[in-house]
């Protein structure tokens, strides 16, 4: 009998061969790598994983926001669900996102980019027409799905300013924005150029001057008592007055007007430094941790073991010689 693919014959060593072609057609699609990509909306995107698709909503929540498996797949649209709802999710900017609600099709989202690859372990993505980079602390890459499956260029964070991470490789320099209101920019005949339009920014980290990351936290709570929670928490703030909670996934606002240095009592040596709210409430910095009263805006939290402590010192400059608010 003749195949498509191989010839089945009655000696031995070809009746071998022909079952080791067969075994290997059989496991070939499992040896194929997943299909990715990335689809972002006005304040959020899902990552497609082969038929996992997970979405992120930064402003709402540090973790993913929902995680879905694709049933099916029109020219259009890929379709997903979960335990709560059905998603149509759009190949290509010309459609939105779609969800079933009342017995029919309902827009939910409105597409901003589409990516056909996405792999990259970070979730921090600055994106323009074409490809996006991705922040890993001091370590950057950049792709265009469009031109190579895989990562474009890899790039080292060398400075930071107000408006810019300045980062580079071997072949240039580039000013990242931390703004939609900004452009990318390359360093290019000993000038800075615009090299791409600025499209969106999922980074809520970078509006901020200042982010402790933390890997543990206490919890105070109904009879007052602190709770351990051996997970993360992060405390970032602005010098703006505008500062931001995150803990257990839940991401929580603030705003301040006030900031001051605490020193033991009777004495002019330093404990830290404080931001206040007004009415005794107030979030309170040690170089390791730090204290967090602030009920009923939420609870009452201890933050401990920061990872880095460099800007401690720096906030502290910036207060005691009254230039922290700008």
């Amino acid at each position: 009998m003749t195949n498509t693919f191989f010839t089945i014959r009655t000696d031995v060593a070809g009746g071998i061969f022909a079952v080791f072609i067969a075994v290997s057609l059989m496991f070939m699609p499992t040896l194929c790598k997943a299909q990715t990509g990335l689809y972002t909306y006005t304040d959020g995107y899902f990552i497609r994983n082969g038929n996992t698709w997970t979405e992120y909503r930064p402003k709402d929540k540090d973790d993913a926001w929902a995680v879905y498996t694709q049933y099916d797949e029109e020219e259009n649209f890929f379709q997903i669900k979960n335990f709560s709802c059905h998603i149509s999710v759009p190949k290509n900017t010309s459609h939105n996102f779609f969800i079933y609600k009342n017995g029919k099709w309902e827009v939910i989202y409105y597409t901003k980019n589409v990516y056909n690859y996405f792999t990259d372990r970070s979730r921090h993505i600055y994106c323009y027409d074409g490809g996006y980079f991705v922040r890993d602390g001091n370590d950057w890459r950049e792709y265009r799905p469009n031109d190579r499956a895989g990562i474009w260029a890899e790039y080292k964070q060398y400075d930071e300013e107000e408006a810019f991470f300045q980062i580079k490789s071997s072949a240039c320099n580039v000013s990242v924005p931390k703004s939609m209101s900004n452009s990318f920019y390359i360093y290019k005949n000993g000038r800075w150029e615009v090299v791409y339009t600025t499209k969106q920014i999922f980074d809520e980290l970078a509006e901020f001057d200042f982010n402790f990351m933390y890997s543990s936290h206490k919890i105070a709570n109904s009879s007052g008592k602190l709770i351990e929670y051996p997970s993360p928490a992060r405390l970032s703030f602005s010098r703006k007055g505008k500062g931001q909670l995150c803990y257990d996934g839940k991401i929580q606002n603030f705003t301040f007007s006030k900031t001051s240095i605490a020193t033991f009592k009777n004495s002019n040596k330093e404990m830290g430094f404080r931001i206040d709210f007004g009415n005794e409430k107030f979030i309170f910095f040690f170089d390791d941790w730090c204290v967090i009263n602030n009920e009923p805006t939420f609870p009452y939290m201890n933050f401990n073991n920061i990872q880095k402590n460099s800007g401690i010192e720096k906030v502290k400059s910036l207060i005691r010689n009254k230039i922290f608010f700008k």
